[in-house]
């Protein structure tokens, strides 16, 4: 009975707010509790109301509508992957790592981040609005597409922004804020990209993705202006110098293996609209891909606070809560995704004629992108180690793999099962690169035990 009574301790004093009295003496396990619950609230808003903008949105484009505006998302997210190079990443890792240690350094580290993006973002929003002609006509085979490429870059410049902002903040720990700012965000986005959509089609949709993209970095600075230590300064040049360098090196590494994944990603997309009918087959696979990320938003929600946690936990060098947590997480986030996954499995058909009759067909692709979910889980979780501990070259290693496997199965599949072959190839890819996770922890949890 001690253990329900621990639990509701814990939600009840999370929901609050308030210092926990009543809850287990284990200051990790309560930091964990209260940083979960918090996720999980700005999960649940954020992700439920994007699934409802999808079906809106899916509903009043058409299958083929739906595929060309995610072709614009997948190809800015392309760009945007280039022009974070990686600092979002970097942030959570550094901010999270010494923010109990040395909070200047890590006022420092965020700030750094935030500037990198503004200036890369920039570049990078530049360089696609130069090439949307181009890119529309020969690349997407599609002309009429090159006014939404260009309206795109501000997804390129916010995206950028936000993601860099969200990953300091996610380091800092204050899951709480988070949990507003993903409700924000989510309002935003149902209400701009449906009415964007009802005005001015695909075109308006993006009109309202990038007013989204906006807002959120706003919101995201306001929050990072009241925790950001007030005696960050930038006139210890060898100090900020410091920073700098390991932060681009683990930046840069990052961005390789984003860039590799995002590549493959945007390779079997390439692959898929060259098919005949090819950007309705990308509309009913971005309609079932919405649903896969339905059954992850769970192990996502507690991503966040494991990756700073875990990263705290190395910069303290506690490696026997370290284990603990990583395979409680592991446990707890690999049961709630297979059962959902089956529940989704088994109404497939269902599931994806909320989208409109036209969908219900791709109930095979539905199927095979929740069977994925899974080894989605297993990969983004065991990849959590490499990360934490700074082993950004083997993460590297691994995404390379991960793109090279995508790619490969793409090619061969697509031009076969189409939309179906591309899930398929979503699902080995992610399989293999698990595997190869799988025997990358037992050796780091070995080592660091011999260790001692």
């Amino acid at each position: 009975m001690a253990m329900p009574t621990r639990l509701s301790a814990v939600t009840t004093a999370a929901r609050s707010g308030l210092a926990i009295s009543g809850v287990p003496r284990d200051p990790l396990a309560r930091h964990f509790a209260i940083g979960a619950f918090w996720a999980l609230v700005g999960a649940v808003v954020s992700r439920g109301l994007t699934l409802a903008s999808s079906v809106v949105a899916g509903r009043l484009l058409g299958t083929t509508g739906f595929g060309e505006i995610g072709m614009i998302q997948s190809t800015q997210g392309l760009f945007g992957i280039v022009a974070g190079a990686g600092l979002g990443l970097a942030a959570t890792k550094f901010v999270a790592e010494f923010r109990s240690t040395d909070p200047l350094k890590t006022g420092r580290c965020a700030t750094l981040a935030t500037t990198i993006a503004l200036v890369s973002g920039s570049v990078m929003a530049l360089v696609l609005l130069a090439c949307s002609g181009v890119m529309a006509s020969s690349v997407l085979r599609a002309p009429h597409l090159t006014a939404e490429l260009q309206v795109a870059t501000g997804l390129v410049l916010f995206g950028t922004i936000n993601g860099v902002q969200t990953g300091a903040l996610v380091g800092f720990g204050d899951f709480r804020t988070l949990a507003v700012l993903s409700s924000i965000r989510g309002v935003c986005q149902c209400g701009f990209l449906i009415a964007g959509i009802a005005v001015g089609g695909v075109l308006g949709g993006v009109v309202g993705l990038v007013l989204t993209e906006a807002i959120a970095v706003l919101a995201n600075q306001v929050a990072l202006g009241r925790i950001l230590p007030a005696t960050v300064t930038w006139r210890d040049r060898r100090a900020a110098w410091s920073e700098l360098v390991p932060m681009c090196r683990f930046g840069g590494l990052s961005l390789l293996g984003s860039i590799c994944t995002m590549s493959a990603m945007w390779f079997a997309n390439l692959v898929l609209v060259a098919q005949p009918g090819g950007y309705a087959a990308l509309g009913v696979f971005n309609a079932a891909e919405r649903w896969r990320q339905l059954l992850l938003f769970l192990p996502a929600s507690f991503s966040p606070v494991i990756l700073t946690t875990l990263s705290n936990l190395h910069g303290r060098k506690d490696p026997d809560a370290y284990r603990r947590l990583f395979g409680l997480n592991l446990a707890v986030s690999v049961a709630v995704v297979v059962v959902p996954s089956i529940g989704i499995m088994l109404c497939a058909g269902p599931a994806m004629g909320l989208f409109g009759d036209e969908y219900r067909g791709g109930w095979m692709t539905l199927v095979i992108l929740s069977a994925s979910s899974v080894v989605v889980v297993l990969n983004n979780l065991l990849g959590q180690i490499l990360v934490s501990r700074g082993a950004v070259m083997g993460r590297l290693v691994l995404d390379v793999l991960l793109a090279a496997v995508l790619a490969l199965a793409s090619w061969r599949l697509i031009p076969i099962y189409r939309e179906q072959g591309m899930a398929l190839g979503s699902l080995i890819a992610f399989a293999v690169t698990a595997a190869a996770l799988a025997a990358t922890t037992i050796h780091f949890m070995r080592a660091s035990r011999s260790g001692r």
